[in-house]
């Protein structure tokens, strides 16, 4: 099949198979880690698709997004994330037309611990400015993160928004390989944690035949840190933009090749979150050297701006809830706990039989376990 030649969107309809140039496939669920691991395969120069989140629920777009990607020649992989939000004969059919025979590189975690970062995630805040100026309130500025709610949107995470996730779509793990072979590779997410990850990747790299890593700094941070949901945010002075950001998604974006980081010029000390960043494009800089006074009044505001950061990073952090938050919702909701229990012994069918390690190593899931035995007798 000549696949240039034919548009993403009649192969789509044709049911065509994606282009068969990956080596693998990677699997993951949501809130497993798979922003991090997909940072980690880029950085071993593995040509793969990063945008499904941007894609939402639609599979058209995923599928167009994959079928321009895999006609490049390159060390490629086929890359599919299950968040829960794809209509089940959608996501069927896109999974049919993977190359089933692939290996496969499926990243997993702990359910429990899944839904505690699920209920703990950051939802999308309209209100919020990414853009203001030097007279701008910089605890009004820094005040962003909004929390999914059973009713929308809210100030802080509710733990009974657990009802919501504690099904199929977001907790699969058996039923998304069903249809593969079993040439399947399991990975726990603590595997690619700051720690491990470089040692992680070099093993991989020599089990599926990519280049191994060479820059262990490149893997010593955490992808989803404290300071995600803040930026990028813009200061706007006059005609000059700052820009506040982490190294890391200015990386991303291809920000570091147009702007400088200037932040060691502002600040003497390291900051709490070394891997923040102040950019501005080289020109803009020097325009902005020229007027001392507005130079001055910009640095005044920037360490305020930061101050208030990291105090509005602390209030953030004590909203979150824990994976004992979770146990104890589940232990007082008989009806909710033995859902899970059901569908995890379901799911987890062929982790268990393949990979026992990995789910004796769930701290979360074994306390769940026990709990289940105790107040159910199962």
């Amino acid at each position: 099949i000549s696949y240039k030649n034919i548009p993403a969107e009649l192969a789509w309809e044709m049911n065509l198979p994606l282009p068969d140039n990956y080596e693998f496939v990677f699997l993951s669920g949501g809130v497993s880690g798979h922003a991090a691991m997909m940072k980690f395969l880029e950085d071993c120069c593995i040509g793969l698709y990063t945008r499904q989140t941007y894609r939402g629920g639609d599979v058209i777009g995923i599928y167009h997004d994959q079928y321009l990607i895999l006609q490049k020649k390159h060390y490629n992989i086929l890359v599919y994330m299950n968040y829960g939000n794809i209509q089940l004969k959608d996501k069927e059919k896109l999974i049919s037309l993977f190359d089933l025979k692939r290996r496969i590189l499926f990243l997993v975690r702990d359910p429990i611990s899944r839904l505690k970062s699920r209920v703990n995630h950051i939802a999308p805040n309209k209100f919020a400015k990414y853009d203001f100026c030097l007279d701008s309130d910089v605890r009004k500025v820094v005040d962003v993160k909004r929390y999914y709610s059973i009713e929308g949107i809210s100030d802080f995470p509710e733990i009974n928004i657990l009802e919501n996730y504690i099904n199929s779509d977001f907790l699969c793990y058996s039923s998304l390989i069903k249809n593969f072979n079993s040439n399947i590779f399991y990975i726990d997410m603590e595997e690619i944690k700051p720690e491990k990850a470089f040692d992680t990747m070099c093993a991989l790299a020599d089990k599926f035949g990519f280049s191994r890593p060479i820059d262990e700094k490149k893997f010593s941070h955490i992808v989803f840190d404290d300071t995600i949901g803040y930026f990028p945010m813009r200061l706007h002075i006059n005609n000059i933009v700052v820009v506040v950001n982490t190294e890391f998604r200015a990386k991303q974006t291809q920000q570091s090749k147009e702007y400088i980081n200037i932040i060691s010029d502002f600040f003497d000390k390291p900051l709490k979150y070394d891997n923040l960043g102040i950019f501005i494009k080289p020109q803009d800089y020097e325009q902005l050297k020229q007027n001392n006074e507005l130079l001055q009044a910009t640095k005044n505001y920037l360490t305020n701006f930061i101050k208030a950061l990291e105090e509005r990073i602390e209030i953030e952090k004590s909203k979150l809830f824990k994976e004992n938050d979770v146990l104890n919702y589940l232990k007082e909701n008989k009806k909710l706990r033995v859902k899970l229990k059901k569908l995890l012994d379901k799911e987890l069918v062929h982790l268990k039989q393949y990979r026992p390690d990995i789910v004796v190593s769930w701290k979360y899931y074994q306390e769940f376990e026990k709990m289940c035995k105790e107040l159910d007798g199962n």
